[in-house]
């Protein structure tokens, strides 16, 4: 046999009550779309059910710890990282992306993410047990600054690639140019750009190396170390002007030759 029982309750209560009850029924359906969530009487008759006093906060307190509520916020909290992964994960289809950076070694990148686990959970109220859950997901998630800057083509990338290109541009020049002046000229612009691109991480410190290797395996004079400056080129044309000939044969070592 059922009986009636009729609670009278501050507006303050009731809206507060009110407001809880619209709060779970958001984060029920908001988890999961085909849960019907109980009508507001049910959802009272849980909360009055599962107390054994007034009122009180300590009542409260228990109240929000088991039942329907609590059986939501558990849900909630089991499916948070799952549902920030998911997110992260496909947000590279709609333009997005969560960079990292490059210098970070996989355990630095978790040991950041693990961090940033604690603060999110911590802001969102959910258990602080699932951070390395969490951390594990934002880890595998994040992608190299670079890459993100190649898929979204930003001016930073777009320099990086046009000094990249310049470089192989000037290595072609350098091997190809026939006058040694042109060609350390050639030199003199792709050792700039080199280090520009290093600057810009265009290329790294193995592909400089490559890249020079190449050089002065193809042309190695080009890196002896000879003065090339105005005073040793006016040197050498003195030189080659003032260059005494070779004497001539003497009368006398002619006529000694005659027969």
């Amino acid at each position: 046999m059922n009986s009636e029982i009729t609670l009278s309750l501050p507006r303050e209560a009731a809206d507060k009550l009110r407001g809880e009850f619209d709060h779970f029924v958001r984060l029920s359906t908001g988890l999961d779309r085909q849960f019907v969530p109980p009508s507001f009487e049910d959802f009272l008759r849980a909360r009055v059910m599962h107390q054994d006093g007034p009122l009180t906060e300590r009542a409260v307190t228990r109240l929000l710890s088991g039942g329907e509520y609590a059986w939501a916020k558990r849900v909630f909290d089991k499916q948070l990282p799952h549902a920030l992964a998911n997110l992260m994960r496909d947000a590279e289809r709609f333009g997005f992306g969560l960079a990292v950076r490059s210098e970070w070694s996989q355990s630095e990148r978790l040991a950041q993410a693990r961090k940033w686990a604690v603060e999110i959970l911590d802001h969102a109220g959910a258990d602080p047990a699932l951070a390395d859950t969490l951390a594990e997901h934002i880890a595998n998630a994040a992608v190299d600054v670079r890459t993100i800057e190649e898929q979204m083509q930003t001016p930073a990338w777009r320099l990086a690639d046009s000094l990249r290109r310049r470089v192989y541009d000037l290595l072609y020049l350098v091997q190809t140019e026939r006058g040694t002046g042109a060609a350390l000229t050639r030199l003199g612009e792709l050792r700039a750009m080199v280090g520009l691109a290093l600057d810009y991480g265009a290329i790294d410190a193995q592909e400089a190396g490559r890249v020079m290797e190449q050089i002065e395996h193809a042309r190695p004079h080009l890196f002896r170390d000879e003065p090339d400056d105005v005073f040793a080129r006016l040197a050498a044309w003195l030189r080659r002007v003032f260059k005494p000939m070779p004497a001539a044969p003497s009368m006398v070592e002619s006529d000694r030759r005659a027969p």
